[in-house]
């Protein structure tokens, strides 16, 4: 009895972790930037980078020395480079541009296998994705007031244009948006937030996806 019941415990632990939202959450107001990934009561912040100790600087050893200098051998006084130096120098660089070369084509072949592996993924992902809590203030304000109106009219067409189409291309929910005028300042003013949410399951189902449309690939090739 003891037993069933840490099962369904558990099994209904799994389904809220599952069932729960993971969002990124962006914030733009006066030119400032926010951008964090939160999942509960974890937060994990992108922008701006949260200052870094700063760690101390290595002695440079031998600043005066360049690095070929430190590749080539040490010619003793009175005695000249040997005549095939230059050849040699011609040799790695064709070798090390021909490794370059298949090095590029090797990460084209990989940039390939990964979107044709994430595109079906992807669209699986964009379907449960929901944009929450959009707050959107635009204040208009320029150097006198006729053209402060036209600037409003303009952007009211816009900015509710703008609004329409992004309703239909992905699911929204409690959206705000706001043109305003101001004709006792100077320089137009926007303030952005949303929150984007996706449950862990599909999250997880993407990255399963995924990784079995991509492993099979490189397994057949």
């Amino acid at each position: 009895m003891i037993g069933w019941i840490i099962f369904g415990v558990v099994l209904a632990l799994l389904a809220v972790l599952l069932l729960s939202n993971v969002r990124v959450v962006f914030r733009y107001e006066n030119s400032q930037i926010l951008l964090q990934l939160r999942w509960w009561f974890l937060q994990y912040q992108i922008v701006p980078e949260k200052e870094k100790k700063a760690k101390k600087r290595k002695k440079q050893k031998d600043p005066l020395r360049t690095t070929e200098e430190k590749a080539l051998p040490k010619a003793k006084s009175g005695e000249k480079a040997p005549s095939d130096l230059k050849d040699q120098k011609d040799g790695k660089k064709r070798e090390a541009a021909d490794k370059q070369s298949r090095d590029l084509q090797e990460m084209a072949r990989m940039a390939k296998d990964i979107f044709q592996s994430a595109k079906k993924p992807l669209k699986m992902l964009y379907r449960h994705l929901w944009m929450k809590k959009l707050n959107l203030q635009l204040v208009v304000a320029r150097e006198d007031a006729a053209q402060t109106a036209i600037a409003y009219g303009q952007m009211n067409g816009w900015v509710y244009g703008a609004w329409a189409t992004c309703s239909h291309l992905i699911h929204m929910k409690k959206g705000k948006v706001q043109v305003l005028a101001d004709y006792l300042s100077v320089g137009d003013r926007l303030c952005l937030s949303f929150q984007l949410h996706l449950r862990v399951l599909f999250l997880l189902a993407f990255g399963i996806r995924f990784a079995g449309s991509f492993l099979w690939k490189q397994i057949k090739k």
